[in-house]
């Protein structure tokens, strides 16, 4: 009995080595993306005349960076919220379908972050935690979509770097109160599922 388990778990190891070296996908479901909306969106200071920051631009070569987490109101929740991360906030005018989020960085500068969207009532809803992330571009894809004016990045002002050189280093921002660290960002990416389109029938 063991033997047969054996075999089978060899030939198991077998088939997803030859899937690998031969390009096979094992994943799920393909999309077909819409446009990047994020290019419409808003990022300036909500109720301001400041400018859009260049996270959203398209251009790979320009960054912009993080700011403080503006507190939608004053309960200690929140007020620990705000001294705990800074944000990057993406806003439409009107309602939005999203499914995609793609953020793109220098290496090692977000490996921590969470993805939020405000709901139909205005509260903030966790979309995504990352965790230990080192890539430059990070992209997430919602089982769903979801219909929103807002999306925020929120990055932590203190992690456990696990990967700078090679070697861990203690807790950014450790000792006394959390240090105030401002992250940039090169691009924020967003997108829509498109339908697919059906096959050609062949005769």
């Amino acid at each position: 009995m063991h033997q047969r388990n054996w075999e089978i778990a060899v030939i198991f190891v077998l088939s997803v080595l030859v899937c690998l070296s031969t390009g096979c996908v094992l994943s799920g479901p393909k999309y077909n993306w819409s446009e990047n909306i994020a290019l419409s969106a808003s990022s300036g200071r909500a109720g301001s005349e400041s400018l859009d920051s260049p996270m959203h631009d398209d251009n790979i070569n320009t960054y912009g960076e993080t700011g403080p987490l503006l507190l939608d109101a004053r309960d200690q929740a929140s007020l620990e919220a705000a001294d705990k991360f800074s944000q990057a906030t993406l806003r439409w005018v009107k309602p939005q379908t999203i499914q995609r989020v793609v953020v793109k960085t220098d290496q090692y500068e977000l490996e921590f972050f969470n993805i939020y969207y405000q709901d139909d009532e205005g509260n903030w809803e966790l979309l995504k935690e990352v965790k230990n992330n080192i890539s430059k571009a990070y992209s997430y894809v919602n089982p769903k979509p979801i219909t929103t004016t807002h999306l925020q990045i929120r990055v932590p002002n203190r992690w456990d770097s696990r990967r700078v050189g090679g070697q861990k280093r203690r807790t950014v921002g450790e000792g006394g109160a959390p240090s105030l660290s401002y992250k940039k960002i090169r691009e924020i990416e967003v997108y829509y599922a498109l339908p697919m389109e059906a096959p050609v029938p062949t005769e």
